[in-house]
């Protein structure tokens, strides 16, 4: 007597695929063809931004390539993370 085969299990991302095909009606080619160019802007944003944080980028490369807003937004929360950290080492 021969295995059962099952039905393949669909992954999260298959799922939220299928969802985005159904609600936007598009044909698959061009909705993977824009989440793949969504997916490049979302990593090298945070790619960029990382680096700058790390201190192997300067300010005004981050600016050119994120903009002005974007590197403000991230300086003010590296500050609010280094208040919290100097708050949290005085023990108050």
């Amino acid at each position: 007597m021969g295995k059962k085969l099952r039905a393949p299990i669909k992954t999260a991302l298959q799922q939220e695929l299928e969802y985005l095909l159904r609600e936007t009606g598009r044909d698959e080619a061009s909705l993977l063809a824009e989440v793949v160019q969504e997916g490049i802007h979302t990593l090298f944003r945070r790619c960029v931004r990382d680096a700058y944080i790390e201190g192997r980028l300067s300010r005004q490369k981050a600016v050119r390539l994120l903009g002005g807003s974007a590197v403000e937004e991230i300086d003010a929360a590296w500050q609010a993370v280094e208040a919290d950290v100097i708050w949290g080492m005085k023990g108050e």
